[in-house]
């Protein structure tokens, strides 16, 4: 396995610190790049004195540049996820997906890193008509007027900006799109740790007998897990 130098964007976020973790055990050398406004410290904490870390916004062109020298690959997965976000500050969402994925080539090119690992996510889909879903299925944006699809829109966007700047400028370029990441420390945003916190909720409620349970839709929808190890 060749070693690398290799920087983190959003590497204490939930997805970022369980791959920093990884990297760090496979014995590469890691930096990481956030600025901790939707991650925490304490998820890099059992690898903290293994791996260099630089506070700053992926929006700081500057910061960007800084935190790219002197490294041999990118993993990019500095975005701001959670439903609720799409649709409270869906120019936020915009703002950080793609402002941080120009700065990010950016950097690359200035700084001569020539390899590119993007995280994108299965949100390109939106609803696909098969499951499971080939990722050769379309991506869609079906209502630019509904800020719930910013966030999809955005990574479009930057798998976009990947494969064409990839072409010219870089040596490898690779995307990978999650569904439905779960695990420890997650927090309670998302939908398998909210389902969870319903059922205790439900249960101390009604002790005995039939539990309600409400859910969208017919209850027939499917969804793909991932855990994040």
């Amino acid at each position: 396995m060749r070693v690398s130098h290799i920087l983190v964007t959003g590497g204490s976020g939930f997805i970022g610190s369980a791959l920093v973790k990884a990297l760090v055990r496979e014995g590469h050398t890691v930096r990481v790049l956030d600025d901790n406004s939707r991650g925490a410290p304490r998820r890099l904490a059992e690898v903290a004195d293994h791996i260099e870390f630089i506070s700053g916004d992926i929006r700081d062109a500057e910061a960007v540049t800084k935190a790219m020298k002197g490294v041999d690959e990118v993993h990019h997965l500095a975005f701001v996820n959670g439903t609720e976000y799409f649709y409270s500050a869906p120019e936020l969402v915009l703002d950080v997906g793609v402002k941080g994925m120009i700065n990010v080539i950016d950097a690359c090119r200035s700084e001569g890193v020539g390899r590119l690992i993007l995280a994108s996510s299965s949100e390109v889909y939106q609803t696909p008509p098969v499951v499971p879903t080939d990722e050769s299925a379309p991506l869609l944006v079906p209502d630019p007027t509904n800020p719930r699809y910013s966030y999809g829109g955005g990574k479009i966007i930057s798998e976009l900006m990947a494969l064409n700047y990839g072409r010219n400028f870089f040596e490898r370029v690779l995307i990978f799109r999650p569904h439905n990441v779960y695990g420890p420390d997650m927090g309670w945003e998302h939908v398998v740790p909210q389902f969870a916190k319903r059922v205790k909720d439900v249960t101390a409620t009604h002790p005995t007998g039939k539990l309600p349970f409400e859910m969208q839709g017919n209850g027939q929808q499917t969804r793909s897990f991932c855990h994040v190890d």
